[in-house]
């Protein structure tokens, strides 16, 4: 592997000066002796200029900041999926990128696991499957990750790209739930606090997966949207409704924002709950709290405005609740 453009600067500027030194000047006559314990003096310095750098880039390996070309066929992809597929337009578009600028953004691999040889991506999904479809190499950056820094650093490159849409967000945070994460490694990977957190998860979980894979990311779409159609899919859901929605071809075939409005347009015959949210006043008489019944499902909107905080103290003790709700019931 040879070094690159810094250290390389680094070796050559070393020599360049010593043979314009006024300590050593090269135009003026020397005794053999002198010459000869000058070309050593420089032979020394050169040998420990390139003794530094090749340092250098041993850390840098060691601390995997260097970039190195690998076979795509030897990298798998993350065992927690962060996007779902990509329309055709957006990977055509990132291959004739790459096919005539070159891959500029290196991937992130950790060494695999489970597998001696092979790869495992943090991020950059697309760029390898982009450069799988060219058959070339892949440029990446090697480290040394457990489970939890391969989740962190792949959903804080996401973010700070800000190219995953609110439900890839709801689904990726959900997906570590169920793989077991703690709360506060899914935080650090999208870079939300508690409630944020909650909302996501809330919001995953109440969607049909099979809705969400249908329309799929819907970049456009953001968290009211996604719970006004919840709120329109209802509880039980309108199967017969969404099934037919979901096999027609002008559904099948629109982008993904548009099959979003599609289906909701679809559902908004739906008659609209007639009850009215209960509302919970605290001691001073501000309203915190919004209780609402729809269908099988209770829903607690607490306003942070009136009740700072008071949302994540929730979320905090939701196991502490249930579990005083569990002793209560078999009392």
């Amino acid at each position: 592997m040879g070094l690159d453009d810094e250290e390389l600067t680094a070796v050559n500027s070393t020599s360049q000066n010593n043979t314009n030194c006024p300590a050593h000047p090269s135009s003026q006559p020397t005794l053999g002796a002198r010459g000869a314990v000058g070309a050593m003096g420089r032979s020394l310095e050169r040998i420990s200029a390139e003794m530094d750098a090749a340092k250098a880039l041993g850390e840098q390996i060691a601390a995997g900041h260097n970039v190195v070309e690998l076979d795509t066929t030897l990298i798998d992809v993350s065992f927690v999926p962060d996007r779902m597929l990509a329309s055709d337009e957006d990977h055509d578009a990132l291959v004739n990128a790459i096919r005539q600028h070159g891959q500029q953004v290196p991937i992130l691999v950790r060494p695999h696991p489970d597998a001696l040889g092979r790869y495992q991506v943090a991020f950059g999904h697309r760029r390898l499957r982009a450069l799988v479809e060219l058959n070339r190499p892949v440029r990446a950056v090697v480290r040394h990750l457990s489970d939890e820094e391969l989740v962190v650093a792949q959903g804080q490159e996401n973010n700070a790209r800000k190219n995953l849409s609110y439900l890839e967000r709801a689904i990726f945070a959900t997906t570590l739930e169920d793989r077991g994460f703690g709360r506060d490694i899914i935080m650090s990977a999208l870079s939300v606090d508690k409630t944020e957190l909650s909302r996501l998860i809330s919001i995953s979980r109440s969607i049909p997966r099979r809705v969400a894979e249908a329309i799929g990311p819907a970049p456009k779409t953001g968290r009211r949207r996604w719970i006004e159609l919840i709120e329109r899919i209802g509880d039980p859901p309108q199967d017969k409704t969404i099934d037919r929605i979901l096999a027609d071809p002008a559904f099948i075939n629109a982008p993904s924002d548009d099959r979003f409005k599609i289906l909701f347009g679809a559902l908004a015959s739906r008659a609209p709950s007639t009850a009215k949210p209960t509302v919970w006043a605290n001691d001073d008489g501000k309203q915190v709290a919004h209780i609402e019944r729809v269908g099988q499902r209770v829903i607690l909107t607490v306003d942070d405005k009136m009740a700072p905080h008071f949302g994540d103290y929730l979320v905090d003790r939701l196991p502490e609740l249930y579990r005083a709700f569990q002793q209560r019931k078999r009392e």
